[in-house]
């Protein structure tokens, strides 16, 4: 190879040595006797990596911008900005305007559907304080099913916000369908019938949420120690070992045990503020709590 012919030749200027160690990753050229670095500017004379997968163009992608899925058109360029236009005169105004409509126009439905898509998502996702990691997640996801033709006859603000529920899912971030649906106002059922599809379009397996990760939040926002906190994560783990957890919302049973566990430790919370931190009824706080109990063979009094 070019590269390695060019290194042959070279002499260490520190120790005189001819013996070197080319850091592809790095474009260095080291000597090994001493570890002088001769070259730190190596152009790479391999091949060019294909990749088929996002997490393959992150890494081996060696030109161009890094690929960001939350951008509609990653190839796009935009030359200037707002003060740039405003400076020109009204005859030139309008012919960018022009030019833009005209664009617009040429752009694939795809295109046009991922513009609007993903503006969305990011208010979304900021309305619910969702990680850069979970909004790239999914943005990815929705890609994948706006590109499988799933954003047929579908509504595009219901896929945007079961994208992000289940990239929530998928990086164990503990989210209720309920805060979903308050944020985006949209019917939980309806959340959870396009969640459900969009599992079963695109082939994604989740593992249940856990009551555990709902834990250290609730308990956050009713100011409970810590002391009630694990309290209540060894009682969420005795009812799994009882087999007891099928069909139950781990909503309800991260906020039982939390209730229950504040009045064995003295560190009483009304039913009221429990339900409301929680998204779930004091009925269903109450029927929860007296079932869990019985199970668990504690004895408190619930009113």
């Amino acid at each position: 190879m070019v590269g390695d012919e060019m290194i042959a030749k070279e002499t260490c200027p520190d120790c005189g040595s001819h013996d070197f160690f080319h850091a592809r990753d790095r474009g260095e050229i080291i000597c090994k006797k001493c570890s002088f670095v001769l070259d730190e500017s190596v152009v790479d004379f391999t091949d060019e990596h294909r990749s088929f997968e996002f997490e393959d163009i992150e890494k081996n992608s060696r030109t161009g911008a890094p690929f960001d899925p939350r951008i509609a058109d990653n190839l796009g360029t935009a030359i200037g900005n707002r003060k740039d236009l405003s400076r020109l005169n009204t005859k030139t105004k309008k012919l960018i305007r022009r030019i833009k409509k005209k664009n617009a126009w040429t752009s694939s439905s795809l295109q046009q559907n991922l513009n609007t898509a993903l503006s969305n998502l990011k208010v979304i996702a900021g309305q619910l304080n969702a990680p850069a990691r979970v909004e790239k997640e999914a943005a990815g996801i929705y890609r994948q099913a706006a590109e499988q033709g799933l954003t047929l006859k579908r509504s595009i603000e219901n896929l945007v916000v079961g994208s992000i529920y289940i990239a929530c899912k998928m990086h164990g971030i503990a989210r209720s369908l309920k805060e979903f649906a308050e944020a985006s106002g949209i019917e939980v059922k309806i959340l959870a019938k396009t969640y459900k599809m969009m599992l079963r379009e695109l082939h994604i397996k989740i593992t249940p949420t856990d009551p555990i990760d709902f834990v250290g939040r609730f308990a956050s926002d009713l100011k409970l120690s810590a002391k009630v906190q694990t309290k209540a994560i060894k009682y969420i783990e005795n009812i799994k070992k009882q087999g007891l957890m099928s069909g139950l919302s781990p909503v309800s049973v991260a906020a039982s045990t939390l209730y229950i566990a504040g009045l064995t430790l003295g560190e009483k919370r009304t039913q009221k503020k429990i339900a409301e931190i929680s998204g779930i009824t004091e009925t269903t706080l109450r029927n929860r709590c007296k079932s869990m109990m019985k199970q668990l063979k504690v004895k408190v009094k619930i009113r």
